[in-house]
């Protein structure tokens, strides 16, 4: 994905152009939220509002096989390729819809595999023009964003194998491009961020803590020798001196000043989606140029999955910054939740339940201000048709352009339509969760003595949900569109009216 909006940071090798888009991940260890979960999160915005992706479930593999990065036809585009071993783990992830029909299924973003290990892929960021001119990006043959999730995932037995997995990738094969990855399993969470064509360092998450990222590397200080928390590519400390971009007499080395691009794009794409997250969590208040916010917050309180869902679906309500409420598209601030997010995702890990229940990846399609949070359980048997299909083209049948649809009508006046449609998406919310609440004690009175009996209630509170989900789609979009005097749209006339509103407020620039 990420293929449109391309930014020069520097000097590239080969006079290479770095193609990016932008995203917003946040993480939550497990003594920083309110039930010991570990949490995963970010929103997956694409270059148009037209680019969904699927829900498939991957089964374990017997035999060994290799992963293809699609082109789509293009081959300009990245053709990275990796020999995958056999006995490879089976994993349910969210793959680009074009791709399903390829050969791989890729740009996969978020996944959960058979060891209960969680990855979402990727942030985008930018390494400095300093360090990718002495080791630029692999942009031809690297690993990027296509292929991570469907590489890592089928071989990853933990969090932190998964981090040494794709750090090796990039040593061997290049990063296409410059990103950060979050790592979870029932234990520990991680997130890995490139230095450069070839080398990478990953953090653990302290327990207590809680760590965002908006398109901009986050790392700071690292402590190479604490190999309990920091992992990189060997060599790095020494490469970076080599190179000059780092004195070792001066102490401890600072990854975001040697080796992230700061400009003056960052300071109002990037830092003030940091700072809005830190306040809203921590209370803090930091406005600054350097980069160097507070790396590893503690909340005020500690955190649940609703209280993640308010921070990436923040647009700077209750300020001048709001480019919807205001309708002002040329706002100069991007706001952490925009029109072309094609889902997003909080996926949590809770270790102190069974792996059935215990694994759950709630799912927001397109904007998420305009979007309601589902949960999906790892003990789903059939996943739903509605979030299997869906084109570039708008369709009556799928979740995804049923939420577009939705969408599309609230931008003809998102000041006063907007409230109405946040109001009934909570609602919904808020009573699922209560029906969340009764499945899963109804789960643990059964499933060890009739496990079948107990995944019958995933699946029946699945389809409830689901049809509970599309009627009340059905209702607002019908009032709005009747309301608006456009119940003769057709579905031509979504797909061309969701692009124009996207293009107009796209906020360009990772």
């Amino acid at each position: 994905m990420k293929t449109l909006i391309c930014l020069a940071i520097g000097i590239y090798l080969a006079g290479a152009v770095q193609a990016a888009l932008a995203c917003t991940t946040i993480i939550v260890g497990k003594q920083a939220s309110v039930d010991g979960s570990l949490i995963i999160a970010r929103n997956e915005d694409t270059d148009n509002a037209v680019d969904p992706q699927l829900l498939m479930r991957h089964p374990p593999r017997a035999e060994a096989y290799r992963f293809r990065s699609n082109s789509f036809g293009n081959p300009a585009n990245n053709r990275f390729t990796w020999k995958m071993p056999a006995d490879t783990l089976g994993y349910v992830a969210f793959p680009e819809w074009e791709s399903v029909r390829a050969d791989t299924p890729s740009f996969e973003e978020v996944g959960f595999n058979d060891q209960g290990v969680a990855l979402s892929a990727t942030e985008t960021i930018f390494n400095s023009a300093a360090v990718l001119t002495v080791d630029p990006y692999r942009v031809k043959t690297g690993i990027g964003e296509d292929g991570i999730t469907s590489v890592v995932l089928p071989q990853a037995q933990s969090a932190r194998a998964g981090v040494r997995q794709l750090g090796r990738i990039i040593e061997r094969a290049g990063a296409g491009e410059g990103f950060g990855v979050a790592f979870t399993d029932a234990h520990e969470a991680w997130y890995l961020e490139t230095v450069s064509g070839h080398h990478w360092v990953a953090q653990r998450i302290p327990d207590d803590a809680y760590f965002v990222s908006a398109n901009q590397g986050r790392f700071q200080r690292i402590d190479l020798d604490d190999r309990l928390n920091v992992m990189a590519s060997p060599g790095l400390a020494a490469f970076l001196t080599e190179q000059g971009l780092y004195d070792p007499t001066q102490g401890p080395l600072d990854l975001f000043a040697c080796c992230i691009e700061n400009g003056t794009h960052d300071h109002t794409y990037n830092s003030p989606r940091v700072e809005r997250l830190l306040n809203l969590y921590s209370g803090l208040n930091e406005t600054r140029d350097d980069g160097h916010f507070t790396l590893f917050p503690t909340p005020t309180r500690k955190l649940s999955v609703w209280d993640v869902a308010r921070g990436l679906r923040d647009h700077y309500q209750g300020s001048a910054h709001d480019p919807y409420t205001h309708q002002n598209p040329k706002e100069p601030w991007r706001p952490i939740s925009v029109l072309r997010a094609s889902l997003s995702h909080i996926t949590q890990t809770r270790p102190h339940l069974p792996a059935d229940i215990g694994r759950v990846n709630y799912i927001a399609l397109g904007m998420t201000a305009l979007s309601a949070y589902v949960p999906f359980y790892w003990g789903l048997s059939e996943l739903p048709a509605d979030y299997r299909q869906a084109s570039d083209q708008a369709d009556d049948e799928s979740f995804f352009w049923r939420y577009r649809k939705l969408q599309t009508l609230v931008f003809q006046d998102y000041p006063h339509l907007a409230p109405r449609v946040q109001q009934a998406i909570a609602a919904f919310e808020q009573d699922n969760a209560r029906r969340q609440a009764r499945m899963e004690q109804g789960y643990l009175a059964t499933y060890e003595q009739d496990p079948a009996a107990a995944k019958a209630l995933i699946q029946n509170f699945t389809d409830e949900m689901l049809a509970r989900q599309r009627r009340m789609l059905e209702r607002l979009t019908g009032t709005l569109a009747k309301q608006l005097d456009m119940e003769d749209l057709t579905n031509a006339d979504y797909t061309r009216m969701i692009q124009e509103i996207e293009t107009a407020y796209h906020f360009h620039g990772a």
